[in-house]
């Protein structure tokens, strides 16, 4: 297994303390990290630059992330550039969040949730002519009909060769197990992100997320907060699993002192 960061969470982290991009990578790979996981967009946007720098630093691309509306555009076939970036950067998969379902569309929700079925479908065979597994994640939103369990394993199930990245912090929104969550889903896993949650607010400044029943968690460095974090890397262990793990720290007032901190701590777990 090799450990990813969030490239997003790194400049955050950056333009927070007024730091050198470059030098925040390099540092962050001499404690482990040896690749990055980057939207599309941010990508796209500076490909000329950041593909060259990730080289000279030995890092690589893990995967991309992008956000679509295939709920209302099924038609659309915005994955292909997605994919194709994710080709061209040499990273392994494309994770698609393909839409939401806001409360005053709730009643339309089977033909939303069957739209996001049928552009996925095409954006998975689109991936494995490329090389690149199309993957969907339990999202840590109640307005995604895939936030738990089951919302995700029928995706998993309806829209064949889609496989999971599985997102350690958010079944919580539905107080769902994440050790059981991760034995239901392991055989469909291509990508894991390592999120952690607590009961209690670390940092001031520090976000949160409401779970389904109200109750309110909040973020915490890999291996800080209460997620079975731990215990799923073992179970990878014992499984042979040859994917790599992606470290996610949205939220968290401190960003480079807890990415710091969690790249370490998993390194010394793995």
């Amino acid at each position: 297994m090799k450990i990813a960061v969030f490239y997003e969470n790194i400049m955050e982290g950056v333009t927070k303390e007024g730091l050198e991009e470059e030098k925040v990578l390099e540092e962050l790979a001499g404690l482990g990290m040896e690749l990055v996981y980057i939207s599309y967009e941010a990508l796209e946007e500076r490909k000329d630059f950041l593909l060259p720098l990730f080289s000279k630093l030995g890092l690589k691309v893990e995967g991309l992330h992008w956000a679509f509306d295939f709920g209302q555009s099924p038609e659309a076939e915005s994955y292909r550039k997605a994919v194709d970036l994710a080709k061209e950067a040499g990273a392994g998969s494309l994770l698609i969040v393909p839409g939401m379902i806001s409360e005053e569309k709730k009643g339309d929700r089977e033909r939303i949730r069957n739209n996001m079925k049928a552009a996925l479908s095409k954006a998975v065979r689109y991936g494995e002519e490329r090389g690149i597994a199309v993957c969907m994640e339990d999202y840590d939103s109640m307005e995604a009909p895939y936030h738990c369990v089951e919302e995700l394993e029928w995706f998993l199930e309806q829209v064949s060769g889609l496989r999971c990245c599985f997102d350690t912090g958010n079944f919580v929104v539905c107080h769902e197990d994440e050790l059981e969550a991760f034995h239901r889903l392991r055989s469909r896993i291509c990508t894991l992100h390592l999120k952690d949650r607590a009961m209690t607010k670390g940092n001031p400044g520090d976000g949160q997320v409401v779970c389904a029943d109200g109750a309110v968690m909040y973020p915490a460095s890999v291996g800080g907060g209460c997620m079975k974090i731990a215990e799923i890397l073992q179970e990878l262990k014992k499984d042979g699993y040859a994917g790599n793990v992606v470290v996610e720290l949205f939220d968290y007032a401190q960003t480079l002192a807890g990415l710091k901190q969690s790249v370490a701590w998993v390194k010394e777990l793995l």
